[in-house]
């Protein structure tokens, strides 16, 4: 009689006939020490694949269940009855608790397109493709009810050719891509932050006032932020960062550094987190760490802020920032956006610039940091290309001794439109930064707003300096085809260049938006965290 495996790594599967065209790839997919059971019955609506199989072996085999169950099914959705459809996930997932099962993964319907499969599948599936986004829609709801649920999004992978035998059933080449798929997301999501979960994050070193770092948000449950403080319980949960699946996010944050030597990320929604530190503002040195402080909201008036129209924020008195503060950090947010584009907020009084200081899809919510030199009159304008509401919060200032100067906008590289043209998968490009537009030769950092553009597929950008070889870290995370940018200060190397390497092909663009001295101290990016890697509590 075969052993069982332990419970974290025995698997129970259920399907329709589409899982089960994947029936012996799914447990090869799986390291060999993993337990993986698959049942199904082609045709079966979700409440009945839960009496003949789930509740059939938890009286005649509960040995199958472990920690994990997987979900396949809801092609056979009854489109009449919805309620029902929602009343047959929650059962299902009951019945599971009752067998023990710690997590509960449900795959997504492939949401059929006419360019990826045949002309005759086309025709066949006309009868019922329809209501396959609906059902996804169904098991996205189903995660607000359900915190042990996480989807294996099959709907955001099966938009290519050559995967199934008509519409939605797998050829091997597709059973082996959705196995693949399910596999990775259960060990990938094994050791995953619960929502709520605060991740201390030790620093090591003498304590400055604050560190910058780059926050990235990996394999998240579903749509929510991250929050980097300062250990402070009563601080206050302002999104240092924002996520969506699946794409993986990375924003730059400066944090206030505890008293220990630590900083504190709590995520909102289930999510991986990793947080690389790319420099620390020394204490003393003109760096004022601010509990993040609201200073407009758009959203509370009826109407987006339109396009091209200046949104006037003043920032002189608000909490915590000095009377005689030179520049302030915030955190810039744009959402619910009438069209993709971008929004830059720069002093009042600087020409309208030609650079960016977030980049936005429409409808979503994309924050971005900032460091920009506060107008005589106190202020900073944020202007957008298209309609949409602004979020701005102050996160830092910059006092008189600072050691710091910002510049109003300037490019230094594009690559769609200068040497050496658009950046291959694998590609560095260098950039000299040392006596460009007043940047002194000694100074420990600059401040870039870096943008990848019209990237080839998933990847990221890392900036660093040139002398010491890419780290293995990422300063951008990209999704093909979404321009996406965010804010790095990097040291410059001894011979005042930074370098950018690119995972895949996209061009490329690195605004300057200021430099450096003592009040930050830069260095090569070094990775502080990754709950991949370990159990987090």
């Amino acid at each position: 009689m075969p052993s069982i495996a332990p419970p974290d790594k025995r698997v129970y599967m259920v399907s329709d006939s589409v899982g089960l065209g994947a029936r012996t790839a799914v447990p090869a997919a799986f390291p060999p020490d993993w337990q993986v059971t698959v049942d199904g019955t082609p045709a079966l609506f979700v409440e009945q694949l839960e009496s003949k199989h789930v509740r059939q072996r938890m009286a005649t085999s509960p040995s199958v269940f472990g920690d994990v169950a997987i979900v396949a099914g809801g092609y056979n959705y009854p489109f009449w009855d919805p309620g029902r459809f929602d009343r047959s996930i929650d059962s299902i997932i009951n019945a599971f608790h009752e067998a023990g099962v710690q997590r509960i993964y449900w795959v997504t319907l492939r949401e059929v397109k006419p360019q990826y499969i045949s002309e005759s599948a086309w025709r066949g599936v006309q009868p019922y493709y329809w209501y396959f986004p609906t059902v996804n829609e169904h098991l996205r709801a189903a995660l607000s009810r359900h915190p042990d649920l996480t989807l294996i999004d099959w709907a955001g992978v099966a938009d290519q050719p050559g995967l199934t035998y008509d519409a939605i059933h797998l050829n091997p080449v597709g059973a082996a891509l959705y196995s693949q798929l399910i596999a990775s997301t259960v060990m990938e999501t094994e050791h995953r932050p619960l929502a709520g979960t605060v991740t201390k994050v030790p620093l090591g070193g003498v304590v400055p006032a604050a560190v910058a770092v780059n926050l990235a948000a990996v394999d998240a449950r579903g749509a929510g932020f991250l929050t980097a403080y300062a250990c402070d319980p009563s601080a206050p949960f302002v999104a240092s960062s924002t996520f969506q699946p699946p794409q993986i996010t990375a924003t730059a944050a400066i944090v206030p550094v505890a008293p220990d030597d630590s900083i504190c990320v709590r995520n909102s929604e289930g999510v991986h987190v990793v947080v690389d530190v790319t420099g620390v503002f020394p204490a003393g040195a003109g760096l004022v760490p601010i509990t993040p402080t609201r200073a407009a909201d758009t959203r509370a008036g009826s109407t987006r802020q339109p396009a091209g129209v200046p949104l006037r924020v003043p920032i002189a008195g608000l909490p915590g920032v000095p009377a005689d503060a030179s520049a302030v950090a915030v955190t810039l947010t744009a959402t619910d956006a009438a069209a993709d584009g971008f929004a830059v907020v720069e002093p009042c009084d600087a020409p309208p610039s030609a650079t960016s200081s977030v980049n936005f899809r429409a409808g979503a919510t994309v924050p971005n940091l900032a460091i920009v030199r506060l107008g005589d009159d106190g202020a900073v304008c944020v202007t957008a290309n298209v309609d949409t509401h602004v979020v701005l919060d102050v996160v830092a200032a910059f006092d008189a001794t600072a050691d710091i100067g910002l510049v109003d906008g300037v490019r230094l590289l594009d690559t769609r439109a200068t040497a050496p043209g658009r950046v291959p998968a694998g590609g560095i490009v260098r950039v000299h930064v040392a006596g460009e537009h007043g940047v002194p030769a000694d100074a420990s950092g600059v401040i870039l707003n870096l943008t990848g553009v019209d990237p080839g597929g998933a990847g990221y950008l890392t900036a660093y300096p040139c002398a010491g070889g890419a780290p293995p870290t990422s300063s951008l995370n990209l999704t093909a085809g979404e321009d996406r940018g965010n804010l790095v200060i990097v040291a410059p190397d001894a011979a005042g260049d930074v370098c950018v390497s690119s995972y895949g092909p996209t061009d490329v663009v690195v605004d300057l938006v200021g430099w450096t001295g003592d009040v930050f101290v830069g260095s090569t990016p070094t990775r502080a965290l990754d709950t991949r890697l370990a159990t987090t509590g």
